[in-house]
């Protein structure tokens, strides 16, 4: 009986030390105005801008002409950790700060390489004249 003890306890103890990493639903509703002066970089396509906003901040990336995509910064894999955002882009990629993850943010934030394999967390973005709305 006693070893069945320790087993359970052992068995709980170990199953408390794996939490579940999952990119939270975090309410997004922002009004960027494309033509200020902070924004101005955004008028080439395939530019970029990091603003603050849902998890870790969010990823607005010039498609082409007025189309637009918003993204959350914090990584797919293992988002509990501290490191686990998007630091930098290259050519419309994504690289994480903590894993090798990267993500092609023209084809919706989709896992280039692992151990990422599910896409960055995307936001709807609708434009209007010089005004861009970035929203869930």
């Amino acid at each position: 009986m006693k070893k069945f003890f320790t087993i359970l306890i052992i068995l709980i103890s170990v199953s408390c030390d794996n939490k579940e990493c999952y990119v939270d639903d975090v309410y997004v509703n922002k009004l960027i105005t494309l033509s200020d002066e902070e924004f101005k970089e955004l008028q080439i396509n395939g530019s970029y801008k990091f603003i603050e906003g849902g998890n870790a901040g969010i990823i607005i990336y010039h498609m082409s002409n007025n189309e637009f995509k918003a993204f959350d910064r914090i990584c797919s894999y293992q988002s509990c950790d501290e490191c686990s955002f998007i630091d930098s882009i290259n050519s419309g990629i994504a690289f994480c700060n903590c894993c090798t993850s990267a993500f092609l943010l023209d084809q919706n934030g989709n896992a280039i390489n692992k151990p990422a394999i599910a896409p960055l967390k995307q936001y709807y973005c609708l434009t209007n004249g010089q005004i861009l709305r970035i929203y869930n």
